[in-house]
């Protein structure tokens, strides 16, 4: 694939469409496990209706919105993963994006999937570019978008979708 190629892409060419949804009513230690099994570190939050009311991520697990530092916006681009320490690059470990330690057991005993859920997630539609998708997730500091289409999901787009996408224009 060309650079010209590359920059004709749009969300439907790169989302996957086969989604995790996530229940609101859901258990967190539930949610967790499911995330970590699938290794995913999020996934859209819909009704019984099927309509989309949040996204749950591994930023919204380990630093509920009441502990965020309110300096940093509401979607928080100040993060680090609990109990971990990047390697010499700067990386963080995969495990240390889908395991368990280091939540708050009192949170994964009690809490529900809507109780610290991102409400109101950042959506675009499948026509969207991709430089419009990666400009939003820069601006944002956020590693996935919903995929919406006549107001239902149809698909998500993540950083590692993106980064595909650029790795076969190469």
């Amino acid at each position: 694939m060309s650079l010209t190629a590359l920059a004709k892409l749009t969300a439907r060419d790169i989302m996957k469409t086969k989604v995790l949804k996530l229940d609101p009513q859901s258990s967190l230690q539930e949610a967790v496990r499911t995330l970590s099994d699938m290794q995913i570190s999020g996934a859209p939050v819909v009704d019984r209706s099927g309509k989309l009311v949040g996204v749950l991520s591994a930023r919204d697990i380990a630093q509920p919105e009441h502990l965020r530092d309110p300096l940093v916006g509401a979607r928080g681009s100040r993060y680090e993963f609990p109990d971990a320490s990047p390697d010499d690059d700067g990386s963080y470990d995969e495990d240390t994006v889908f395991s368990m330690e280091g939540y708050s057991p009192e949170v994964l005993r009690s809490g529900t999937v809507g109780e610290v859920m991102t409400a109101d997630p950042i959506t675009v539609a499948p026509d969207a570019s991709l430089r419009a998708i990666c400009s939003l997730m820069a601006r944002e500091a956020i590693h996935r978008v919903i995929v919406v289409e006549h107001g239902k999901l149809v698909g998500i787009v993540t950083t590692l979708d993106v980064v595909r996408a650029v790795a076969d224009a190469s």
